[in-house]
């Protein structure tokens, strides 16, 4: 993606796109639309979404728990409660897609910037997510709020294997409270509420927060996939201290093990991958036959050296 990169800044948006391959202009305009952005403003995310991952399409079933490992990495999401309409317990399902990542995204950074675990929801968000290009009426407006209290409900554990054989893992809930309006609302309306984060989770935000550029979640904000890849590479590249090449069967256990055959994966990852590439313009990743190799960096948006994944695991 550095020469996309660099004919945009050499020659601007629009020629670049005339001088690429139809199939390459998409990359074009997602590289311009994070070129474009002076501000450079930050969005945060515990760092360890960077190795693990929400499901990308709702689970057959609400009721099952959803568990993903990367190397020796883990993350469970369990399903949970919160009192429905009459007062009973409501399922909630366990959170889904690219609007829990936003959402997700959203509680994080608000937490950040006012170093309080309280956040407000309805209009506060609402505006975040329409400054993200997400509308917010009809469809997309239920499938917000869905997701928003499919995160309040859920319960995750983080775990890991060390070097050294040792093992551990974190569980918190995200969200410990919520505070609802008595009136549903609506795009327009009044939904005024307020999350507050879990110690737990609050805590291991501010003590191992990954950067994010706010404006390349705004253009990649559609895909799930993309976005995963886009914030691991934030992870990995950031804090690689040397060379390292991860061969294609560790990137399908990562990212997609639901594919039974590997060409199947490469086919889907390659085009996410370089969408992902086209709003990290420092991302210095180089595709290989039998995989991706992956060189220092510099981050994708400027901010203190803080990233650190578990104690016990000892990763960087």
């Amino acid at each position: 993606m550095a020469e996309i990169h660099d004919l945009i800044a050499r020659h601007g948006h629009s020629a670049a796109r005339d001088m690429v391959a139809a199939s390459e202009r998409r990359y074009v305009d997602l590289a311009a639309l994070v070129l474009g952005d002076d501000r450079g403003s930050p969005a945060y995310l515990y760092s360890g979404f960077a190795m693990t991952a929400l499901p990308h399409r709702r689970p057959t079933s609400d009721n099952d728990a959803w568990q993903r490992t990367n190397g020796r990495f883990g993350l469970m999401v369990e399903p949970g409660f919160i009192p429905g309409p009459d007062g009973k317990p409501c399922r909630q399902g366990v959170p889904f897609g690219s609007r829990a990542r936003l959402i997700l995204l959203y509680l994080q950074s608000e937490a950040m910037r006012t170093g309080s675990p309280e956040v407000r929801l309805g209009n506060t968000m609402h505006h975040w997510l329409e400054r993200m290009g997400v509308k917010s009426g009809g469809s997309s407006y239920a499938a917000i709020r869905d997701q928003a209290r499919r995160l309040s409900a859920c319960r995750l554990t983080v775990s890991w294997t060390a070097e050294d054989g040792r093992s551990g893992f974190e569980r918190a809930n995200i969200v410990s409270a919520m505070l609802l309006s008595p009136s549903v609302g609506g795009p327009g309306g009044a939904w005024d509420e307020t999350a507050r984060l879990s110690p737990e989770f609050f805590r291991a935000l501010r003590e191992h927060p990954l950067p994010v550029s706010e404006n390349a979640i705004k253009a990649i904000q559609n895909s799930s996939a993309v976005i995963d890849i886009y914030v691991w590479l934030c992870y990995r590249l950031f804090t690689l201290t040397r060379i390292t090449d991860i061969p294609w069967p560790a990137l399908r256990e990562k990212f997609g093990p639901e594919y039974k055959h590997l060409r199947q994966f490469r086919a889907k990852f390659v085009p996410a991958l370089k969408e992902a590439l086209a709003v990290y313009p420092g991302a210095n990743v180089e595709l290989l036959p039998d995989g991706l190799r992956l060189l220092p960096s510099r981050p994708a948006i400027p901010a203190p050296r803080t990233f650190y994944i578990g104690a016990v695991a000892g990763q960087r």
